[in-house]
């Protein structure tokens, strides 16, 4: 009896250690709830250990704020009242006291005794807006920043050109969503609209010949020949480019390119004074020995139907010396496409006749043979190579004169050029190496009976220029 009333004791002992434990825990647990619990969150805001108002107060704050919206680096704000964005905080209240209610119960005190970590939770927050004034928003954003692509524009007065610009367009709907995400989160106040890009038109010669033909609006009277070729796309620009011009020294470059092909191993002493004369100093004493002494091997004459005869050959039609420098011969007319032409004329010498775009393309010919390639090469494959080709261009660079094309450019620009005048016609074509692409630039310039050098030099510098900065943007 004694036995079993110990056992009652101690029983009752127990139970009574078990309920101040469970009464400890419990108050324990209490002090737990009077903050939320790890892993809340409402509408992306963590509100773990904050009091119920202190949440509720948080989140009307947050979806009270502004959005802040980035339209490219523009930055716009969308108050929330501009979407109808309403906010029903009982419902919300109520939604919150829900779960608290299924945590503040008997299973989350059974999770707290066991130290159980608490499964997240997200309460749901009770929020509307108008799809309709997003919308309406959206679309007086791209009313306000949406920009077509903009063409390049030629400037005249600057000889040169604005640049292509980009065009940009808001993709409304992808970022309607976007915004539609951020309006019902907390958390998610900067939005970056969806902007997609347009490229623009691609610049081309057009606008360069665009700005030339402004320029040259200024000289009535004046017969411009122009011929520019991109020696990287191939693109032409031709301004009278087949209308028969006096030769004059330009046509040097023919006798040059003869020369070489003539010559069966590299220039001797002689020649190489000869080619030097020729080039540098405009020489047409010199230009007549290497017809008559490299070319024919004896009589000019001859010397300048070989040259003429090998112009037709590589299709220069229009291309043709009748007779040496400073020698004619009584009664000879010939005959070409560009002299025959009956619209437009610039009484050219009749000895000696090109175009701008013969000239242009014999350039280009010698270009791409000292590339190994072209016209040249491959009417004459046994008789030139890519090394002589280099050697006429070096000769050609060699001629600086500080006037005409070489003006209009940067200090320092390579141009293999040969320039040449008369009373009524002044001319400079060459090849020109820029950091924006290698080109060929042709300018024939002829006014009647007399053109004045203090009207010409400075509108083919102008127009050197301007070929330069179509190739070489500086912006």
């Amino acid at each position: 009896m004694q036995h079993k009333s110990g056992y009652i004791v101690w029983l009752v002992i127990l139970t009574a250690l078990v309920v101040l434990f469970l009464v400890w825990q419990y108050l324990g647990y209490r002090a737990t709830t009077h903050t939320l619990p790890t892993g809340m969150t409402m509408v992306g805001i963590s509100v773990e250990d904050m009091t119920r108002e202190q949440a509720l107060n948080c989140l009307e704050v947050a979806l009270a704020t502004p959005l802040s919206v980035s339209y490219q680096d523009r930055r716009l704000m969308l108050s929330p009242h501009t979407v109808g964005l309403r906010y029903d905080a009982n419902q919300t209240a109520a939604n919150l006291d829900a779960v608290l209610a299924d945590w503040r119960g008997l299973e989350g005190f059974l999770a707290y005794l066991l130290r159980r970590s608490t499964e997240p939770s997200d309460v749901r927050v009770v929020i509307s807006y108008s799809e309709e004034e997003l919308s309406h928003f959206l679309k007086h954003v791209a009313g306000e920043y949406d920009h077509p692509p903009q063409e390049p524009v030629a400037l005249p007065l600057a000889l040169d050109f604005r640049p292509p610009r980009p065009g940009s367009v808001l993709n409304v709907q992808a970022s309607q969503a976007r915004l539609s995400r951020a309006l019902i989160s907390a958390d998610r106040r900067s939005v970056d609209l969806v902007v997609e890009f347009q490229e623009p038109p691609e610049k081309n010669l057009d606008l360069l010949k665009e700005l030339l033909q402004s320029r040259l609006a200024d000289h009535p009277g004046l017969i411009p020949g122009i011929f520019i070729k991109d020696l990287q796309t191939g693109d032409e620009l031709v301004i009278n480019g087949d209308v028969a011009y006096a030769g004059l020294s330009v046509l040097k470059i023919a006798v040059l390119e003869e020369a070489y092909r003539s010559l069966d191993e590299s220039p001797g002493i002689e020649t190489t004074r000869l080619i030097s004369e020729t080039m540098t100093e405009s020489g047409n004493f010199t230009a007549n020995l290497l017809l008559r002494d490299v070319i024919d091997e004896g009589d000019a004459f001859r010397a300048v139907e070989k040259l003429t005869a090998s112009m037709k050959r590589l299709g220069l039609h229009n291309t043709y010396m009748a007779a040496p420098y400073d020698q004619k011969v009584a009664d000879l007319i010939v005959v070409s496409p560009a002299n025959s032409r009956t619209d437009i004329s610039t009484g050219a010498d009749p000895f000696i006749q090109t175009t701008p775009l013969d000239v242009g393309l014999l350039l280009e010919m010698i270009y791409q043979c000292s590339r190994g390639g072209g016209a040249l090469l491959m009417t004459y494959p046994e008789a030139l190579s890519a090394d002589e080709c280099q050697e006429m261009i070096n000769w050609m660079s060699e001629n600086r004169i500080e006037s005409l094309m070489e003006t209009g450019l940067p200090v320092g620009t390579r141009v293999a050029h040969k320039h040449g005048w008369i009373s009524d016609t002044h001319a400079d074509a060459g090849l020109v190496f820029t950091p924006g692409g290698d080109y060929v630039l042709v300018i024939f310039l002829h006014r009647l009976e007399w053109l004045p050098w203090a009207e010409s030099a400075p509108l083919i510098a102008d127009i050197s220029t301007a070929a330069y900065n179509y190739f070489n943007p500086s912006h």
